[in-house]
């Protein structure tokens, strides 16, 4: 194997980057900066990959792409985060973005883990249209956060990132260590909240679900806080490591696009004081089991959604301590 020490600048040209895939050697290309990166081709493999050392306790993430992926190795004793391109066509493609990881890690600070995030969100909005974060999900995302810094003072770091679910299908927004939790925030005066399908509001079997209500409106000038703020802020308290890097991908999977930051200026303040209630007897809720048994044809209905009310409703059971902790947050942490 090539170790190719002879640098004078950052990155090698495209053009010496081709020159070292036409030769068929196996290569490494060492990037200037701390901590060590390095990129590697090995042509037998059909892998072009970035190497960078990792914590002791981190994992691999997960790319969701098929022909970029992650892993960790361990070499001389040491463990490694590689991120690999698979497949031969999009290796001159893909330098530039393995390059642009190493830049997020080396000047940048970012882990390697949220490094990876960064650039495959960047590389995402360049092959698509558009697409700014509406203000429903803005809203819901702010009220996510408001529960999840609230988890913070209570649950610690770590556990407070890892029971964030925020965007992932088919789970509830929150995993706590007894139960589940499901967050919906609105503007409207009325304690109004969309419920988006018939097994949103479905427990799991064998753990109980809570339903989070918050009502927010526009502040004034100086008052509340924006999305960005509330992202920022909690950003500052996990600093770095496993649960920084656990924030950042469901963040990411929520929605949040570095680039909209400018465009999300509104700053928000409870309308109303929050409240939470069990998912239980007599709440409110439409489920494929409740209608199993009417002659509605829901083969037919692949998509349901349906608002409720809850003004005025009171939570058939105490509302438990972790969460009561958490609704109290106001957005500073």
């Amino acid at each position: 194997m090539i170790e190719n020490q002879q640098f004078d600048k950052r990155h090698v040209s495209t053009e010496g980057f081709d020159r070292y895939l036409d030769s068929g050697v196996p290569i490494v290309l060492p990037i200037r900066g701390m901590p060590e990166v390095h990129i590697f081709i090995e042509p037998l493999k059909s892998e072009l990959g970035l190497r960078v050392e990792a914590e002791p306790d981190s994992q691999a993430p997960d790319t969701g792409l098929r022909n970029i992926v992650a892993r960790i190795a361990v070499r001389d004793g040491k463990r490694f985060l590689e991120v690999v391109v698979t497949m031969a066509p999009l290796f001159r493609d893909a330098y530039p973005v393995l390059c642009s990881m190493a830049d997020r890690i080396q000047l940048g600070g970012l882990s390697p883990s949220s490094a990876l995030r960064a650039t495959l969100d960047k590389l995402s909005s360049l092959l698509r249209a558009p697409d700014w974060m509406s203000r429903e999900r803005e809203v819901g995302l702010f009220g996510e956060l408001l529960v999840l810094g609230g988890l913070i003072g209570s649950r610690g770091l770590s556990n407070a990132a890892q029971a964030w679910r925020g965007g992932q299908a088919e789970e509830h927004d929150f995993g706590l260590p007894n139960l589940d939790a499901e967050v919906k925030t609105t503007t409207g005066e009325r304690r109004t909240h969309w419920v988006g399908s018939l097994t949103q509001l479905v427990p799991t079997r064998g753990r109980p679900l809570w339903l989070i209500s918050h009502q927010v409106t526009a502040a004034g000038a100086g008052r509340g806080h924006t999305l960005p703020d509330l992202v920022d802020n909690i950003r500052l308290q996990l600093g770095s490591g496993v649960a920084r890097d656990s924030f950042e991908v469901t963040l990411s999977g929520s929605g949040w696009q570095e680039d909209d930051r400018e465009r999300l200026g509104t700053r928000w303040t409870r309308r109303a004081e929050s409240h939470a209630y069990a998912v239980v007897g007599a709440f409110p809720r439409l489920t494929s089991d409740a209608l199993r048994h009417s002659d509605l044809p829901l083969d037919r209905m692949p998509e349901v959604r349906y608002r409720i009310v809850l003004d005025g409703l009171e939570s058939e059971e105490d509302v438990p301590q972790i969460i009561a902790t958490a609704i109290r947050f106001e957005g500073q942490i």
